[in-house]
């Protein structure tokens, strides 16, 4: 046998000679170093099931991969955006053209020739589960009780800019929106369900497609919702129903655009939409125009003795209300009420020509909505020779409110708390500006209010921009809605700021002006 290298020359009986280490001397060969165990890469979460979509898929739509996506088979005639009109209720995307994008862009390059038949595209931006509604979608109050936030209209909200319009309301430190239902010249702004309201037409063309998904892209950023039902001052319905309407001293219909409000139809229509709202998951109902008309009376036959009870009106309002909380509070729904605001003085000509009697009214609801805003009241009020120019009049309603309360024996903080409605337009008002809106909060918080909301017809805010701080909005959970009429905490007053010069470019139609006089 042989061996090779150094060894082999010794021969079989000789033994290597030890090796010194010495700086002439070849280094020991370093052993190899452990080679590293690739980590593998996190595993991707699954995709979600998206089998909740079943039955809800329009035709043409399939699940695929495993039901983990939508898959559209373009049909002949189709265009993106009918096929964004079809899968926008399942998505995250609010606005159709906004969905329509998107569907091309997920489906490039192929969608470069257009949504030609038989083309088949993957759906974007599906939600991972099914739309929430009713008291599963409800947010509820938050802890202090105390909610601050803008009027706006079923067209503003069935606009593309309606999500932005809600991140910047929470931006500036605000909770909630008073989105309408029914304002008062009748049509909703949704597709009810309702008949009579279908019958009617109060259904056509509506701004929004869904209350219910407005609800949740408000929910989506902490705002709650509170849905704004006009009840008796309604021109459409007056229109279609006659028999529904005011009459007059001679047996006729008096056309002024008012539903009777001791009419049981009248009534019970208002109720079906108060039910519907609950349902598409409003954390409050606001009722307005909850009271009898008080402009264009002559020969009106309301066809009560008023005489011989000069409460009459109080009393049909009363009940009225009374119906509606007990559906309200049954569903653990806060019901606030929009009252005129020269009622907050307390004067009984007032109370009992409108039917508004707030210390009675405060014990079936959980606010009163005060519509305090200075604009509103007569040249001379109060000695004022131009009211509109005195912001402090809203904590005077406040203070009032409370006050006829406790010399009625009510303790108004075991009752429904006053959240009144600021004014944020410029009309009748000359020194209108930022520092006029942080007057209006600052004197109705020291007056006792819970919070407030802001009035502009024209959803022209940009002076409540300036007015009110960008302040990051809190995360807010999800919280049970509240037992009747709580304590609830006083907002932090704001402090005084001076009175700015007018902000250009506010316009308010004539017939906007004209809501809630």
């Amino acid at each position: 046998m042989t061996y090779s290298g150094a060894a082999s020359a010794r021969g079989r009986g000789q033994r290597a000679p030890l090796l010194r280490r010495t700086s002439a001397t070849a280094a020991a060969p370093t052993p190899p170093a452990p080679v590293a165990t690739p980590v593998a890469a996190p595993a991707a979460p699954p995709a979600p099931s998206l089998r909740w979509t079943a039955g809800r898929l329009p035709p043409g739509g399939a699940l695929a991969k495993g039901g983990t996506a939508i898959v559209h088979t373009v049909r002949p005639g189709e265009t993106w955006q009918s096929i964004a009109d079809a899968y926008l209720e399942l998505t995250s995307v609010y606005d159709a053209l906004e969905l329509a994008k998107a569907v091309v862009n997920e489906n490039l390059p192929q969608s470069k020739r257009g949504p030609a038949a038989g083309l088949e595209v993957r759906i974007p931006h599906v939600l991972a589960s099914a739309p929430k509604s009713g008291a599963a979608e409800r947010i509820g109050l938050p802890k202090d009780g105390v909610l601050k936030g803008v009027y706006v209209r079923g067209s503003t909200a069935g606009g593309k800019g309606y999500p932005a319009l809600l991140d910047r309301i929470t931006a500036h430190g605000m909770n909630a929106i008073v989105l309408d239902v029914k304002d008062y010249d009748g049509p909703l702004t949704y597709p009810s369900k309702v008949p009579l309201a279908v019958e009617a037409g109060a259904t056509h063309k509506p701004p929004m497609r869904s209350y219910a998904r407005a609800v949740r892209f408000a929910h989506e950023r902490g705002v709650r919702v509170i849905a704004r039902v006009s009840c008796f001052n309604d021109q459409l319905m007056a229109k279609a129903h006659p028999g529904m309407a005011i009459r007059g001293v001679s047996g006729h219909v008096y056309r002024n655009g008012w539903l009777d409000p001791k009419n049981e139809r009248a009534q019970a229509y208002a109720i079906d939409l108060v039910r519907e709202a609950i349902a598409a998951g409003a954390d409050e109902i606001q009722l307005d125009y909850v009271r009898f008309p008080v402009v264009g009376m002559k020969n009106i036959d309301f066809g009560l003795d008023t005489r011989k009870n000069p409460n009459a009106k109080v009393e049909v309002i009363t009940r009225f209300v009374e119906r509606v909380h007990a559906i309200t509070r049954a569903e653990r729904v806060p019901l606030s009420l929009d009252v005129f605001g020269v009622i907050a003085f307390g004067k009984d000509v007032d109370i009992q020509n409108l039917g508004q009697d707030p210390v009675e009214l405060a014990k079936h609801s959980e606010f009163l909505s005060a519509m305090v805003y200075p604009s509103h009241y007569d040249d001379g009020f109060m000695g004022l020779e131009q009211p509109g120019d005195h912001p402090e009049l809203v904590g005077l309603g406040v203070k009032h409110m409370r006050a006829a309360m406790i010399e009625r024996g009510v303790d108004p903080d075991k009752v429904a708390q006053i959240r009144p409605w600021l004014q944020a337009m410029r009309h009748k008002s000359s020194n209108y500006g930022p520092g006029y809106i942080q007057e209006e909060i600052r004197t109705g918080d020291k007056a006792g209010a819970s919070g407030w909301l802001l009035w502009n017809p024209g959803q022209v805010y940009d002076v409540a921009w300036r007015a009110l701080p960008k302040t990051k909005a809190p995360t807010l959970a999800k919280a049970p809605t509240l037992a009747k009429a709580p304590t609830l905490a006083k907002a932090p007053t704001l402090a005084k700021a001076p009175t700015l010069a007018k902000a250009p470019n506010e316009k308010l139609t004539r017939a906007s002006l004209r809501r809630r006089r």
